[in-house]
């Protein structure tokens, strides 16, 4: 049985320390010791340390938006994956699509990226998904199977069973648009089918695919009781507790 993994990316929110204290105290007084299901905040880099003094001791993890793939160097503006290490980060995201979109990574560079990442002891939680237009197109299983391809290359079976995948259509990020329980459903277990061919069926069965994209209280039971979804990667309602609270607490899992 694979173990729901929600994750609240808060962007370029949520920044200032006594506003990110104030949400991850809210959450963590709530389900600070919740073992059903895996927690992980992913603030703003300039929040990390203070993020992390307020769950530690707690079973909730602390993730990187972002990382650059090298240690260190003449990289202005960059995070080190040794930076998210000494905040006391475990995951990080990584290929998000408004990083694919407003800075033009390609595949090639997300996945240069995921194997930094396993090289640091970081858990990668790699972002995939279509635009509206793909997805109008008929593209979505394409451009699905494109993004995996690209991201997966030159990794072995072993570092995918512990990496998670978040399938995130684009045209439901912060629309307010979700994907139908079904259609989700359909996506991730084409993820499955992809990730079989290219590695093989346990690998498939074993590690962890998110859905994201407009998930809230009210719609996380249909969308996480679907059987190839697990858990959810959440954007605006991770940025008040109560509506994170709501999602973690109509997982399924409790």
């Amino acid at each position: 049985m694979r173990k729901l993994i929600i994750a609240g990316n808060w962007k370029l929110n949520a920044g200032a320390e006594a506003a990110a204290t104030a949400l991850a105290k809210g959450i963590a007084d709530k389900h600070g010791q919740t073992d059903a299901v895996d927690i992980v905040f992913c603030p703003p880099f300039t929040s990390l340390r203070a993020v992390q003094s307020v769950i530690k001791g707690t079973k909730i993890g602390l993730g990187g938006q972002n990382l650059y793939p090298k240690a260190d160097g003449a990289y202005t503006g960059e995070i080190s994956p040794l930076f998210l290490l000494d905040c006391g980060c475990k995951y990080v995201i990584i290929g998000h699509s408004e990083r694919r979109t407003y800075f033009k990574e390609t595949n090639e560079f997300i996945n240069e990226k995921v194997k930094c990442a396993f090289a640091n002891n970081l858990i990668p939680i790699l972002c995939i998904g279509e635009t509206e237009q793909e997805r109008e197109a008929g593209k979505t299983e394409a451009v699905v199977e494109d993004h995996l391809r690209g991201g997966l290359a030159g990794l072995t079976a072993e570092q995918v069973k512990g990496m998670v995948i978040a399938y995130e259509p684009v045209w439901a990020i912060g629309t307010g648009k979700t994907a139908t329980p079904d259609d989700a459903q359909s996506v991730h277990a084409f993820c499955r089918k992809i990730i079989s061919g290219l590695f093989d069926e346990t690998t498939a069965q074993t590690m962890r695919i998110q859905y994201g994209g407009s998930v809230k209280a009210d719609n996380a039971k249909e969308l996480l009781g679907q059987p190839d979804i697990d858990g959810a990667l959440v954007g605006g309602a991770s940025l008040k507790a109560d509506s994170f609270i709501g999602i973690i607490e109509n997982s399924g899992a409790l």
